[in-house]
């Protein structure tokens, strides 16, 4: 099953990128929309984001083959936190809990006129429990319609699974929603890039880590050529080699309605591949 995001939420930082627990709301800009996203408790991080991409993916499997998709996705503890392709261990089994209470816990508000702090928005998950080892999982609405409406998920390169580092998993996505597969690849102002990904150092910092990412040449398809080592004023995000972003995850994850009448096996679907 080929791993997808809604393309709408791979621009922006929407998650925490470190895994403390980050309580200062995220805020920008999007296509004309005013984004807030806060939680009384900890933002989701961009790992719990693991379990939409999970959710996401399977919900596109369904859609693709045809078959109903549930109200209420389900799968075991193993194929959700399998689908990454982690080494699964009893110590990611103990925090599953946590990962899905701040996704149920943090809200996103999406608003064209300006956002203030005591506005409540939508949760990422409605509702979720563990049950016997099987994991219940009801996506907020809004997030079940951005995610089957027509052309609104791209697939992700596997590899990203393996990036360990928030920063580079969020370039990954930036590059992967905006360069895609063109030749010249796609450029930003550094500046705005800074602004883009949240990040609360300062821009001389922020150009720091992009040279480290730029030199490790770690983003999966993608490579990072800043204009001037000096001073960068752009950074170009410029697909490498002929990696296909269609690799299946072989973790076979069902999903079920409440009866457990309709299942859908792993298949490589393929997600939409357009940057």
């Amino acid at each position: 099953m080929t791993p997808c995001m809604p393309r709408q939420f791979m621009s922006n930082a929407f998650f925490a990128l470190g895994k403390g627990r980050r309580r200062a709301p995220l805020r920008f800009r999007q296509g004309g929309q005013n984004i807030l996203v806060s939680s009384p408790m900890a933002l989701a991080t961009i790992w719990d984001a693991d379990i939409l991409i999970w959710a996401t993916s399977t919900m596109i499997a369904a859609q693709r083959c045809g078959a109903p998709i549930p109200a209420v996705l389900q799968a075991t503890r193993y194929e959700i936190l399998g689908f990454p392709r982690r080494d699964v261990s009893g110590g990611y089994y103990e925090r599953l809990p946590d990962g899905l209470e701040r996704l149920n816990r943090t809200n996103v508000v999406i608003s064209s006129s300006e956002w203030i702090d005591e506005q409540t928005g939508a949760p990422w998950i409605e509702d979720w429990r563990i049950s016997a080892g099987v994991v219940h999982i009801r996506l907020a609405a809004w997030l079940r319609e951005a995610v089957l409406a027509p052309r609104a998920v791209l697939a992700l390169d596997p590899a990203y699974f393996t990036l360990t580092s928030g920063f580079e998993r969020l370039l990954y996505l930036i590059a992967r929603r905006h360069a895609g597969r063109q030749r010249d690849g796609w450029a930003f102002e550094v500046a705005h890039l800074h602004r883009k990904t949240g990040i609360t150092q300062t821009l001389v910092a922020f150009v720091a880590l992009l040279r480290r990412v730029a030199r490790s040449n770690t983003l999966p398809g993608y490579r990072i050529e800043l204009s001037d080592l000096n001073w960068p004023e752009h950074v170009r995000f410029r697909p490498i080699g002929d990696r296909s972003v269609d690799k299946p995850v072989g973790i076979p994850v069902g999903i079920f309605d409440r009866t457990r009448l309709s299942t859908v096996e792993s298949t490589p679907i393929a997600c939409e591949n357009h940057g």
